[in-house]
């Protein structure tokens, strides 16, 4: 009896919920870990890279830089594969060695967004959490990102796009989002398109999926929702997004 386990380990840690929140976005995902982390997460939690790939990467930390707290080289190594790949944006997910020594993602981060002048997040994941906190960090990030706009720019469509729907005849169709979707909780059977298919079934317009089967400028779409509705399938940082 001395043998059995009290508690299982999680199902999927927060560094790969991280990265399956951000797959089909377009960004450039970093694993800051010595090895094992990214090819756990390619083979067993993510089962996309079947139909296509993704700039998910692992740094490859060393014992010496690890002891020494030398995080130039990893640095150096985003910016120039940023460079080299020129990504949407750049996220960075903490492993249990980073945790140790106590690395500064956010610091990190501004230094890397400073010389590629790419979006970068940090994010202190530790490699020891459920992956759903990971996505909802990653989601929560992205959102505060790229929703929250007030530029002259995107007031103008705004008030453009308002005025074009009051000119048409009254619309009856709901507008929705679908949040939260990744393959660690829908896997790759069609789940979440038969979500997509049964909301217009009943006059639901969708226009947006965090974040499977959309395209890398979603948030861009997810701003004509307008609130009128936001469907949460799985609690996490998609419930903060402010629209």
């Amino acid at each position: 009896m001395k043998q059995i386990a009290s508690r299982i380990s999680i199902y999927s840690a927060d560094a790969f919920g991280v990265c399956s929140a951000l797959y089909e976005l377009g960004g450039l995902c970093v694993m800051h870990d010595a090895s094992g982390c990214n090819s756990t997460y390619n083979t067993h939690d993510e089962p996309r890279w079947y139909d296509f790939d993704s700039m998910v990467y692992i740094s490859g930390l060393s014992e010496m830089e690890a002891i020494m707290g030398d995080d130039q080289k990893f640095i150096d190594d985003i910016v120039y594969t940023a460079k080299e790949l020129n990504p949407n944006f750049i996220a960075m997910a903490g492993t249990p060695i980073p945790t140790m020594i106590g690395t500064d993602f956010k610091a990190i981060a501004n230094i890397i967004e400073k010389e590629t002048n790419i979006p970068t997040f940090g994010f202190d994941t530790t490699g020891m959490h459920s992956y759903v906190s990971g996505a909802y960090k990653a989601f929560e990030a992205l959102a505060k990102r790229f929703l929250k706009r007030n530029d002259k720019e995107s007031r103008a469509e705004e008030k453009e796009s308002i005025d074009k729907e009051s000119r048409e005849v009254k619309n009856t169709i709901i507008k929705v989002n679908i949040l939260g979707a990744t393959p660690l909780d829908f896997s790759i059977n069609k789940s979440v398109e038969a979500m997509v298919d049964l909301l217009k079934e009943n006059n639901f317009e969708v226009i947006s999926t965090w974040a499977m089967g959309s395209s890398s400028r979603i948030y861009k779409k997810c701003r004509r929702c307008r609130c009128k509705l936001s469907c949460v399938l799985f609690w996490n940082g998609c419930r903060k997004i402010y629209v």
